[in-house]
């Protein structure tokens, strides 16, 4: 169930991101997460794919790999994201 608030915080991001960078049009999301993060995929863009709606992310896919040097608390980042 945290992946909707996880996939909440990746648009908020995102969203202030692409608005800094004049970017009208998101396409790719790299995300990184550690290996305790408990993130479900699946779960994760099934609330992306509802969320991304009328957003500058409605076209985008979040791509998922993990990152071992991750130890603490924080589990996850966003290493970059694609658009235009």
């Amino acid at each position: 169930m945290h992946e909707g608030a996880i996939c909440s915080e990746i648009i908020d991001i995102v969203s202030e991101a692409a608005k800094v960078n004049d970017m009208r049009n998101v396409f790719e999301i790299n995300l990184c997460v550690g290996p305790y993060s408990c993130i479900n995929e699946e779960q994760l863009n099934f609330y992306f794919d509802i969320a991304r709606k009328d957003t500058c992310m409605s076209e985008a896919v979040i791509i998922m790999e993990r990152d071992e040097t991750l130890t603490g608390a924080s589990q996850m980042y966003i290493r970059s994201f694609k658009g235009e």
